[in-house]
């Protein structure tokens, strides 16, 4: 398999922001706010963030891998929004299909990096 890293195996290896949230979330195991969630990111070292914003990337996750976006978001679906506190989808949703890791972890990784580039644009 060709590797696409350009070199640099340890940032193939760099968890999304979608897997950090998904690490902190399944350790809760209780609804929390994105403010919340970000800030246990930034305690754990899950994930280098490339911006001063990290709580608007945190939260543009979240939104990206909402059950209630459609356009413009991942289809893959891990988080529930109710009110201001946020859920994982599988405990919302029982019945969930257990979808494959490593296809996952790749469109986790292509919906980051596009962001990533929009936002570098953007500035």
């Amino acid at each position: 398999m060709e590797d696409i890293s350009g070199g640099n195996s340890q940032k193939s290896k760099q968890r999304t922001i979608a897997q950090a949230i998904l690490e902190v979330m399944g350790e809760a195991k209780r609804p929390m706010i994105s403010q919340e969630i970000c800030q246990l990111i930034l305690e754990k070292n899950l994930y280098h963030f490339n911006t001063d914003d990290t709580q608007g990337m945190v939260y543009n996750a979240l939104w990206r891998h909402s059950s209630k976006t459609k356009e413009h978001s991942s289809p893959n679906k891990y988080f529930y929004k109710d009110g201001n506190k946020w859920t994982l989808l599988e405990q919302n949703d029982s019945n969930n299909d257990e979808s494959d890791p490593q296809m996952i972890d790749f469109e986790a990784s292509l919906y980051d990096y596009l962001f990533d580039l929009e936002d570098l644009e953007s500035n």
